[in-house]
Protein backbone atom coordinates (compact mmCIF):
# COMPACT_ATOMS: atom_id res chain seq x y z
CA UNK A 1 0.00 0.00 0.00
CA UNK A 2 1.30 3.52 -0.78
CA UNK A 3 1.66 5.76 2.31
CA UNK A 4 0.56 8.56 0.03
CA UNK A 5 -2.54 6.77 -1.48
CA UNK A 6 -3.66 6.15 2.17
CA UNK A 7 -5.80 9.10 2.98
CA UNK A 8 -8.89 9.91 1.80
CA UNK A 9 -10.20 13.60 0.75
CA UNK A 10 -13.96 13.52 1.28
CA UNK A 11 -16.43 15.23 -1.46
CA UNK A 12 -15.82 11.93 -3.39
CA UNK A 13 -18.34 9.74 -5.00
CA UNK A 14 -19.51 6.95 -2.49
CA UNK A 15 -18.68 3.41 -2.88
CA UNK A 16 -22.17 1.65 -4.07
CA UNK A 17 -21.18 -1.99 -3.27
CA UNK A 18 -23.15 -4.62 -5.21
CA UNK A 19 -25.89 -5.55 -2.82
CA UNK A 20 -26.34 -8.85 -1.25
CA UNK A 21 -25.88 -7.13 2.12
CA UNK A 22 -29.06 -8.31 4.18
CA UNK A 23 -28.88 -12.20 3.11
CA UNK A 24 -28.66 -14.38 5.72
CA UNK A 25 -29.35 -12.27 8.47
CA UNK A 26 -33.19 -13.28 9.53
CA UNK A 27 -33.63 -14.04 12.93
CA UNK A 28 -34.61 -12.88 16.58
CA UNK A 29 -32.38 -10.56 18.20
CA UNK A 30 -31.04 -11.98 21.33
CA UNK A 31 -27.68 -13.79 22.59
CA UNK A 32 -24.73 -12.57 23.58
CA UNK A 33 -22.50 -10.22 21.52
CA UNK A 34 -18.25 -8.99 22.10
CA UNK A 35 -17.87 -5.60 21.59
CA UNK A 36 -14.26 -4.60 21.09
CA UNK A 37 -13.75 -0.58 21.78
CA UNK A 38 -10.72 1.57 23.26
CA UNK A 39 -12.53 3.88 25.30
CA UNK A 40 -11.92 4.70 28.99
CA UNK A 41 -12.86 7.12 31.52
CA UNK A 42 -15.87 9.53 30.50
CA UNK A 43 -15.68 7.75 27.55
CA UNK A 44 -15.96 4.80 28.11
CA UNK A 45 -19.26 5.77 30.48
CA UNK A 46 -20.33 7.23 27.57
CA UNK A 47 -20.25 4.50 25.63
CA UNK A 48 -22.07 1.78 28.10
CA UNK A 49 -24.61 4.50 28.28
CA UNK A 50 -24.68 3.99 24.30
CA UNK A 51 -25.25 0.44 24.93
CA UNK A 52 -27.48 0.72 27.79
CA UNK A 53 -29.95 2.28 25.08
CA UNK A 54 -29.22 -1.10 22.72
CA UNK A 55 -30.28 -3.38 25.59
CA UNK A 56 -33.28 -1.14 26.55
CA UNK A 57 -34.52 -1.91 22.69
CA UNK A 58 -33.29 -5.91 22.83
CA UNK A 59 -33.33 -6.77 26.49
CA UNK A 60 -32.74 -10.36 25.25
CA UNK A 61 -29.18 -9.90 24.03
CA UNK A 62 -25.99 -10.04 26.33
CA UNK A 63 -23.67 -7.42 25.13
CA UNK A 64 -19.82 -7.72 26.79
CA UNK A 65 -17.79 -4.84 25.96
CA UNK A 66 -13.71 -5.40 25.94
CA UNK A 67 -11.76 -1.82 26.26
CA UNK A 68 -8.48 -2.64 24.36
CA UNK A 69 -5.65 0.42 24.79
CA UNK A 70 -5.92 2.20 21.64
CA UNK A 71 -2.04 1.41 20.56
CA UNK A 72 -2.82 -2.21 20.76
CA UNK A 73 -5.90 -2.19 19.35
CA UNK A 74 -5.05 -3.47 15.92
CA UNK A 75 -2.52 -6.07 16.97
CA UNK A 76 -4.88 -7.65 19.12
CA UNK A 77 -7.93 -7.61 16.29
CA UNK A 78 -5.21 -8.87 13.53
CA UNK A 79 -4.49 -11.59 15.93
CA UNK A 80 -7.95 -12.26 16.76
CA UNK A 81 -9.19 -12.43 13.39
CA UNK A 82 -6.65 -14.69 11.98
CA UNK A 83 -7.23 -17.32 14.64
CA UNK A 84 -10.55 -17.08 13.76
CA UNK A 85 -12.32 -15.93 17.16
CA UNK A 86 -12.70 -12.08 16.32
CA UNK A 87 -15.44 -9.73 18.10
CA UNK A 88 -18.65 -9.55 16.79
CA UNK A 89 -18.09 -5.79 16.64
CA UNK A 90 -15.09 -3.57 16.87
CA UNK A 91 -13.91 0.25 16.87
CA UNK A 92 -12.01 0.18 14.11
CA UNK A 93 -9.90 3.37 12.10
CA UNK A 94 -10.36 3.28 8.06
CA UNK A 95 -6.48 2.43 7.85
CA UNK A 96 -7.59 -1.18 9.58
CA UNK A 97 -11.05 -1.38 7.83
CA UNK A 98 -9.12 -1.80 4.41
CA UNK A 99 -6.93 -4.06 5.87
CA UNK A 100 -9.34 -6.41 7.09
CA UNK A 101 -11.68 -5.81 4.20
CA UNK A 102 -8.88 -6.84 1.63
CA UNK A 103 -9.03 -10.30 3.06
CA UNK A 104 -12.83 -10.58 3.38
CA UNK A 105 -13.02 -10.56 7.11
CA UNK A 106 -15.77 -7.90 7.60
CA UNK A 107 -19.31 -8.25 7.01
CA UNK A 108 -20.80 -6.19 4.05
CA UNK A 109 -23.00 -3.19 5.03
CA UNK A 110 -24.09 -1.63 1.58
CA UNK A 111 -28.03 -2.38 2.25
CA UNK A 112 -28.29 -0.18 5.60
CA UNK A 113 -25.99 2.54 3.95
CA UNK A 114 -28.01 2.61 0.95
CA UNK A 115 -31.28 3.50 3.36
CA UNK A 116 -29.55 5.63 5.58
CA UNK A 117 -28.34 7.95 2.24
CA UNK A 118 -31.66 7.48 1.07
CA UNK A 119 -32.77 8.95 4.31
CA UNK A 120 -30.34 12.04 4.31
CA UNK A 121 -28.86 10.39 7.40
CA UNK A 122 -25.63 10.47 5.75
CA UNK A 123 -23.78 11.81 3.35
CA UNK A 124 -21.54 9.97 -0.38
CA UNK A 125 -18.93 11.69 1.90
CA UNK A 126 -18.63 9.64 5.08
CA UNK A 127 -19.59 6.85 3.18
CA UNK A 128 -15.82 7.02 1.44
CA UNK A 129 -14.83 7.29 5.26
CA UNK A 130 -16.25 3.22 5.77
CA UNK A 131 -15.36 1.75 2.55
CA UNK A 132 -13.44 -0.93 2.40
CA UNK A 133 -11.06 -2.29 -0.57
CA UNK A 134 -13.71 -4.83 -1.44
CA UNK A 135 -16.45 -2.63 -3.29
CA UNK A 136 -18.75 -2.54 -0.33
CA UNK A 137 -19.10 -0.38 2.25
CA UNK A 138 -18.21 -2.40 5.35
CA UNK A 139 -18.08 -0.11 8.79
CA UNK A 140 -20.52 2.18 10.48
CA UNK A 141 -19.19 5.79 11.45
CA UNK A 142 -20.46 6.28 14.86
CA UNK A 143 -17.95 9.27 16.67
CA UNK A 144 -17.07 12.06 14.52
CA UNK A 145 -14.46 14.64 14.96
CA UNK A 146 -13.35 18.29 14.07
CA UNK A 147 -9.92 19.23 14.04
CA UNK A 148 -7.59 22.04 13.43
CA UNK A 149 -9.50 24.17 16.29
CA UNK A 150 -7.41 26.82 17.59
CA UNK A 151 -8.28 26.49 21.67
CA UNK A 152 -7.85 29.66 23.94
CA UNK A 153 -9.03 30.89 26.67
CA UNK A 154 -11.21 34.53 26.11
CA UNK A 155 -9.56 36.35 28.88
CA UNK A 156 -5.75 35.60 27.93
CA UNK A 157 -6.80 36.93 24.59
CA UNK A 158 -7.97 40.35 26.02
CA UNK A 159 -5.24 40.72 28.28
CA UNK A 160 -3.13 40.86 25.34
CA UNK A 161 -5.65 42.94 23.63
CA UNK A 162 -5.69 40.98 20.56
CA UNK A 163 -8.76 39.22 19.07
CA UNK A 164 -9.78 36.52 16.93
CA UNK A 165 -7.63 36.08 13.82
CA UNK A 166 -9.50 35.97 10.75
CA UNK A 167 -6.49 35.28 8.39
CA UNK A 168 -2.88 33.37 8.50
CA UNK A 169 -1.62 37.26 8.54
CA UNK A 170 -3.12 38.01 11.61
CA UNK A 171 -2.57 34.68 12.82
CA UNK A 172 1.09 35.22 13.29
CA UNK A 173 0.65 38.65 14.45
CA UNK A 174 -0.99 37.56 17.55
CA UNK A 175 1.78 35.02 17.86
CA UNK A 176 4.10 36.81 17.53
CA UNK A 177 2.45 39.22 20.32
CA UNK A 178 1.84 36.96 23.01
CA UNK A 179 6.12 36.00 22.39
CA UNK A 180 6.74 39.33 23.17
CA UNK A 181 4.48 39.27 26.02
CA UNK A 182 6.57 35.99 27.17
CA UNK A 183 3.54 34.31 26.65
CA UNK A 184 4.51 30.53 25.14
CA UNK A 185 2.58 30.53 21.79
CA UNK A 186 1.35 27.00 21.57
CA UNK A 187 1.09 24.22 23.44
CA UNK A 188 2.47 21.05 22.18
CA UNK A 189 2.45 17.27 23.44
CA UNK A 190 4.73 15.51 21.02
CA UNK A 191 5.82 13.23 23.10
CA UNK A 192 2.74 11.36 22.48
CA UNK A 193 3.08 11.47 19.41
CA UNK A 194 -0.07 11.74 17.70
CA UNK A 195 -0.55 15.29 18.49
CA UNK A 196 2.33 16.31 15.83
CA UNK A 197 0.11 14.82 13.25
CA UNK A 198 -2.91 17.00 13.69
CA UNK A 199 -0.61 19.46 12.25
CA UNK A 200 -0.13 17.88 8.85
CA UNK A 201 -3.46 17.86 7.78
CA UNK A 202 -4.58 21.68 8.31
CA UNK A 203 -1.21 22.89 6.98
CA UNK A 204 -1.60 20.69 3.66
CA UNK A 205 -4.91 21.72 3.27
CA UNK A 206 -4.99 25.95 3.90
CA UNK A 207 -1.13 26.03 1.83
CA UNK A 208 -1.69 23.27 -1.30
CA UNK A 209 -5.63 22.87 -1.20
CA UNK A 210 -8.72 20.18 -1.30
CA UNK A 211 -6.53 18.95 -4.47
CA UNK A 212 -3.43 18.50 -3.69
CA UNK A 213 -4.20 17.01 -1.08
CA UNK A 214 -6.67 14.90 -2.88
CA UNK A 215 -3.99 13.89 -5.24
CA UNK A 216 -1.22 13.12 -3.04
CA UNK A 217 -4.29 10.98 -1.32
CA UNK A 218 -4.74 9.12 -4.81
CA UNK A 219 -1.16 8.74 -5.24
CA UNK A 220 -1.20 11.16 -8.09
CA UNK A 221 1.03 13.36 -7.09
CA UNK A 222 4.35 12.30 -4.39
CA UNK A 223 5.37 14.10 -1.57
CA UNK A 224 7.99 16.17 -3.32
CA UNK A 225 5.26 17.94 -5.44
CA UNK A 226 5.83 21.46 -5.15
CA UNK A 227 2.69 22.19 -3.39
CA UNK A 228 3.42 20.00 -0.78
CA UNK A 229 6.68 20.78 -0.06
CA UNK A 230 5.41 24.32 0.37
CA UNK A 231 2.77 23.20 3.14
CA UNK A 232 5.84 21.64 4.98
CA UNK A 233 8.06 24.71 4.19
CA UNK A 234 5.42 26.67 5.82
CA UNK A 235 5.15 24.41 8.79
CA UNK A 236 8.81 24.12 9.86
CA UNK A 237 8.43 28.10 9.69
CA UNK A 238 5.80 27.58 12.62
CA UNK A 239 7.91 25.07 14.57
CA UNK A 240 10.81 27.36 14.33
CA UNK A 241 8.75 30.26 15.43
CA UNK A 242 6.11 29.15 17.83
CA UNK A 243 6.55 25.58 19.03
CA UNK A 244 7.90 24.98 22.60
CA UNK A 245 11.37 23.92 23.25
CA UNK A 246 10.59 20.71 25.12
CA UNK A 247 7.34 20.38 22.55
CA UNK A 248 8.78 16.74 22.04
CA UNK A 249 9.40 15.78 25.82
CA UNK A 250 5.96 17.07 27.01
CA UNK A 251 3.27 14.91 27.06
CA UNK A 252 -0.40 15.73 25.63
CA UNK A 253 -2.27 16.08 29.11
CA UNK A 254 0.81 18.03 30.30
CA UNK A 255 0.37 20.73 27.64
CA UNK A 256 -2.98 21.05 27.46
CA UNK A 257 -3.28 21.57 31.10
CA UNK A 258 -0.45 24.07 30.58
CA UNK A 259 -2.34 26.02 28.23
CA UNK A 260 -5.44 25.38 30.49
CA UNK A 261 -2.88 27.25 33.30
CA UNK A 262 -2.24 30.29 30.86
CA UNK A 263 1.58 29.06 30.26
CA UNK A 264 0.76 28.83 26.62
CA UNK A 265 -2.20 30.99 24.61
CA UNK A 266 -3.19 28.26 22.22
CA UNK A 267 -3.22 24.60 21.24
CA UNK A 268 -4.31 23.03 17.83
CA UNK A 269 -6.38 20.39 18.69
CA UNK A 270 -9.72 18.40 18.02
CA UNK A 271 -13.81 18.86 19.41
CA UNK A 272 -12.33 16.59 22.07
CA UNK A 273 -10.91 18.82 23.99
CA UNK A 274 -14.10 20.41 25.57
CA UNK A 275 -14.14 16.85 27.36
CA UNK A 276 -10.66 17.07 28.29
CA UNK A 277 -10.06 19.78 29.95
CA UNK A 278 -12.55 19.98 32.84
CA UNK A 279 -12.52 16.26 32.42
CA UNK A 280 -8.52 16.45 32.96
CA UNK A 281 -7.44 19.90 33.94
CA UNK A 282 -10.16 22.02 35.74
CA UNK A 283 -13.29 20.91 36.65
CA UNK A 284 -14.94 24.51 36.96
CA UNK A 285 -14.37 25.56 33.51
CA UNK A 286 -17.03 26.83 31.73
CA UNK A 287 -17.10 26.23 28.02
CA UNK A 288 -17.59 29.22 25.75
CA UNK A 289 -16.37 31.92 29.09
CA UNK A 290 -12.95 29.87 30.24
CA UNK A 291 -12.37 27.67 27.14
CA UNK A 292 -13.37 28.44 23.48
CA UNK A 293 -11.95 27.56 20.06
CA UNK A 294 -11.60 29.39 16.65
CA UNK A 295 -10.75 27.41 13.40
CA UNK A 296 -7.02 27.40 12.16
CA UNK A 297 -7.44 30.58 9.67
CA UNK A 298 -7.04 30.28 6.06
CA UNK A 299 -3.35 30.48 4.88
CA UNK A 300 -4.50 32.12 1.09
CA UNK A 301 -8.16 33.10 0.52
CA UNK A 302 -7.71 31.56 -3.71
CA UNK A 303 -7.25 28.15 -1.94
CA UNK A 304 -10.62 26.42 -1.78
CA UNK A 305 -11.97 25.94 2.00
CA UNK A 306 -11.68 22.32 3.12
CA UNK A 307 -12.84 20.65 6.71
CA UNK A 308 -10.04 18.69 8.83
CA UNK A 309 -12.19 15.79 10.16
CA UNK A 310 -11.72 12.17 12.00
CA UNK A 311 -13.31 9.91 13.83
CA UNK A 312 -14.09 6.72 14.93
CA UNK A 313 -15.94 3.59 12.94
CA UNK A 314 -17.55 0.16 14.05
CA UNK A 315 -17.09 -2.84 11.90
CA UNK A 316 -19.09 -6.62 12.07
CA UNK A 317 -16.91 -9.80 12.08
CA UNK A 318 -17.67 -11.68 8.75
CA UNK A 319 -17.59 -15.22 10.82
CA UNK A 320 -19.79 -13.62 13.53
CA UNK A 321 -21.68 -16.58 15.66
CA UNK A 322 -24.70 -14.22 16.05
CA UNK A 323 -25.13 -12.15 12.74
CA UNK A 324 -28.85 -10.84 13.84
CA UNK A 325 -27.87 -9.42 16.75
CA UNK A 326 -24.70 -8.17 15.14
CA UNK A 327 -26.19 -6.18 12.32
CA UNK A 328 -28.44 -5.18 14.80
CA UNK A 329 -26.34 -3.19 17.10
CA UNK A 330 -24.56 -2.21 14.08
CA UNK A 331 -27.51 -0.12 13.01
CA UNK A 332 -28.06 1.10 16.05
CA UNK A 333 -24.70 2.61 16.19
CA UNK A 334 -25.67 4.32 13.19
CA UNK A 335 -28.25 5.67 14.13
CA UNK A 336 -29.97 8.92 15.73
CA UNK A 337 -30.78 7.17 19.15
CA UNK A 338 -27.20 5.80 19.92
CA UNK A 339 -25.47 8.96 18.74
CA UNK A 340 -28.39 11.12 21.22
CA UNK A 341 -26.81 9.41 24.34
CA UNK A 342 -23.24 10.77 24.20
CA UNK A 343 -23.60 13.57 21.98
CA UNK A 344 -25.74 14.98 25.18
CA UNK A 345 -22.99 14.17 27.04
CA UNK A 346 -20.18 16.08 25.59
CA UNK A 347 -17.24 16.25 23.64
CA UNK A 348 -18.89 13.94 20.90
CA UNK A 349 -19.64 14.77 17.46
CA UNK A 350 -22.60 12.74 15.84
CA UNK A 351 -21.88 12.04 12.22
CA UNK A 352 -25.56 11.14 11.60
CA UNK A 353 -26.81 14.25 10.24
CA UNK A 354 -29.85 13.56 11.96
CA UNK A 355 -29.11 14.42 15.21
CA UNK A 356 -30.15 18.39 16.11
CA UNK A 357 -27.52 20.44 17.42
CA UNK A 358 -29.72 21.59 20.22
CA UNK A 359 -28.77 18.34 22.01
CA UNK A 360 -25.78 18.82 22.28
CA UNK A 361 -24.94 20.40 25.89
CA UNK A 362 -22.75 23.77 25.82
CA UNK A 363 -21.82 26.26 22.98
CA UNK A 364 -18.47 24.73 22.47
CA UNK A 365 -19.85 21.26 21.45
CA UNK A 366 -22.59 23.51 19.39
CA UNK A 367 -20.44 25.38 17.55
CA UNK A 368 -18.27 22.09 16.82
CA UNK A 369 -20.96 19.69 15.77
CA UNK A 370 -22.33 23.11 13.47
CA UNK A 371 -18.70 22.73 11.45
CA UNK A 372 -19.18 19.01 10.76
CA UNK A 373 -19.61 18.43 6.59
CA UNK A 374 -23.38 17.55 6.20
CA UNK A 375 -23.21 18.43 2.36
CA UNK A 376 -21.41 16.21 0.35
CA UNK A 377 -20.31 19.56 -1.90
CA UNK A 378 -18.48 20.52 1.47
CA UNK A 379 -14.52 19.21 0.89
CA UNK A 380 -12.89 17.66 4.17
CA UNK A 381 -9.98 15.51 4.60
CA UNK A 382 -10.00 12.76 6.77
CA UNK A 383 -6.72 12.14 9.60
CA UNK A 384 -3.88 11.16 7.62
CA UNK A 385 -2.59 9.77 10.65
CA UNK A 386 -5.25 7.33 10.76
CA UNK A 387 -6.25 6.92 7.55
CA UNK A 388 -2.69 5.46 6.75
CA UNK A 389 -2.29 3.09 10.07
CA UNK A 390 -0.36 -0.03 10.18
CA UNK A 391 3.47 -0.14 9.87
CA UNK A 392 3.92 2.65 7.80
CA UNK A 393 1.92 4.60 10.18
CA UNK A 394 4.63 4.10 12.78
CA UNK A 395 6.98 5.56 10.35
CA UNK A 396 5.18 8.49 9.21
CA UNK A 397 4.66 9.54 13.09
CA UNK A 398 9.05 9.12 13.26
CA UNK A 399 9.51 10.60 10.54
CA UNK A 400 7.81 13.74 12.29
CA UNK A 401 9.20 13.25 15.07
CA UNK A 402 12.49 14.25 13.62
CA UNK A 403 10.96 17.02 11.30
CA UNK A 404 9.80 18.81 14.77
CA UNK A 405 13.71 18.11 15.79
CA UNK A 406 15.49 19.59 12.62
CA UNK A 407 12.75 21.42 11.05
CA UNK A 408 14.28 19.48 7.73
CA UNK A 409 12.13 19.43 4.73
CA UNK A 410 13.81 17.97 2.08
CA UNK A 411 14.74 14.96 4.92
CA UNK A 412 11.21 14.74 5.58
CA UNK A 413 10.10 14.71 2.09
CA UNK A 414 12.86 12.30 1.21
CA UNK A 415 11.89 9.79 4.25
CA UNK A 416 8.61 9.82 3.20
CA UNK A 417 9.07 9.07 -0.48
CA UNK A 418 11.35 6.33 1.14
CA UNK A 419 8.18 4.84 2.69
CA UNK A 420 6.58 5.32 -0.31
CA UNK A 421 8.60 3.36 -2.82
CA UNK A 422 8.82 0.71 -0.09
CA UNK A 423 4.88 0.42 0.34
CA UNK A 424 5.33 -0.67 -3.41
CA UNK A 425 7.65 -3.44 -3.41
Amino acid sequence: MVASATVLLLGLTGCTGSGGSGKGDTGTVEGKLRVVTNWTGAEGEAFAAVIDGFKAKHPTVEVQIEQVPFAQGEALLTQQFAQGSPPDVAVALPGMIRAFSQQGLLLNLDEMWDRWIADGQYTATLRDVAAGTDGHTDAVYFKGNINALIWYNPAQLEKLGVSVPKSWAEFTAVLDKAKAAGVAPFAVGGKDGWPLTQWIDPVILRVAGPDAFNDLARGKIRWDDPRIVKSFEVLADMIAKYFPKDALSTGFIDATCGRVQGKFLFENQGAFINLVDPAECDKNLKPGKDLAFFLMPPYDNTVPPAQFVSGDLFVGAKDTKNLPATRALLEYLGSVDAQTIWAKRGGYIAPNTKVPTSVYPNVNDQQAAGLWPKDSSVKAGYDLDDWIGGEIQVKYRQALADFARDRDVNRFIGTMKQVDDGSRN
